[in-house]
Order: C-alpha cells, then structure tokens, then sequence
C-alpha cells in the first residue's frame, strides 16, 4: 500500500470515527438527562440541602453541579444548604432574603445568592459563576377547602410572616 493510500485510509477511519461519535447522545452535555434527585418537603433525600424536621422549606433546586435549599426555622431564620454534586461537600450558612426575593448567603468572602433564574457565586465583585437551574422549586402551603380536607400532613411549604398590631389604652373606673 502506498502512503498517500494508508493516509486516505486513516483518515477515512478517522472520518468514520467522529461521525459516529457526532451520533452518540451527549448526556453530559445535557442537563435535563443528568442524574436525576429524590426530593420531598424538606429538600433533596439523601442530601445537605435538606431541612432538618423542625424546618420548613422555602424553595430548592439543582444546577449542574449544585443541589441548593433554602429552610426557614421556627424563629423565621433563613438558612441556605447546599451541596456540590461532584463530591457531596456541605455548606451550611445563615440567609437573609434580599432585593426582589433573591436570598443571599455568605461565607467569609464568598457571597451565595439564589434566585428562581440561578445561583451566582461571587467574591468582592467577582463572580465566580452563575448557573442556571435544571431544577428550581418554591413549594407552597395548600390553600381553601383542600388544606381543610386534606388528611395527609402538607408536602408543600412556604413561609408566611404576618404582623399583627393592636394598641390597648386603658382607661380607669369610674367609680360610682
């Protein structure tokens, strides 16, 4: 075989090689074909980002390389929760909600804000990444007649703060 053949040859293999990779499916790629999570009212199974019993969860979700829940505690503390897919690392941090709903979460310098859209990541004024959800999930409390008659306990959660003033101005008795 001459070389000019043999070349046409590794390059007609080579040809047939990248076609038939261009026709596998690229799962990694794909967000919405990664591994798929177990949740339920406190967050992701098996996971960091989930509330503890005494929680309640406000929203969830997953990006690429994320799962993320944000749990409000009896006294209404905002906590985020979150875990990296790659290794299961935990973060656990205090939260306080910000401008336009978006709950913000810091680590020393490192700035966590999560909204329905994404999870930003910065440093300073440096974003070090901003991904958008797979997943995102604000569960909400049952409303009507259907939370009345439900006898399962509610798989839904969204914290309400109501404020109640009354002011009471005594007056003495008069006596009579």
């Amino acid at each position: 075989m001459s070389q000019s053949a043999a070349r046409r040859a590794g390059l007609m293999v080579a040809a047939a090689g990248l076609a038939a990779a261009a026709a596998l499916p690229h799962a990694a790629a794909d967000p919405t074909s990664a591994p798929q999570f177990a949740a339920d009212e406190h967050g992701y199974t098996d996971s960091a980002a989930r509330c503890d019993d005494d929680q309640m969860l406000m929203e969830f979700g997953r990006t690429t390389r994320a799962l993320v829940a944000i749990c409000v505690g009896d006294d209404g503390q905002l906590q985020y929760r979150g875990a990296r897919i790659s290794d299961q690392a935990a973060l656990t941090m205090p939260a306080s909600e910000g401008v336009d709903g978006v709950v913000i979460a810091t680590n020393a310098d490192v700035t966590y804000a999560v909204s329905e859209d994404a999870l930003l990541v910065s440093e300073g004024d440096t974003v070090l990444y901003r991904d958008p959800w797979v997943e995102f999930h604000q569960p909400r409390f049952p409303t009507g007649a259907q939370a009345a008659s439900s006898s399962a306990p509610p798989t839904t959660a969204s914290p309400t703060t109501t404020v109640s003033t009354t002011t009471v101005t005594p007056t003495p008795k008069k006596e009579g």
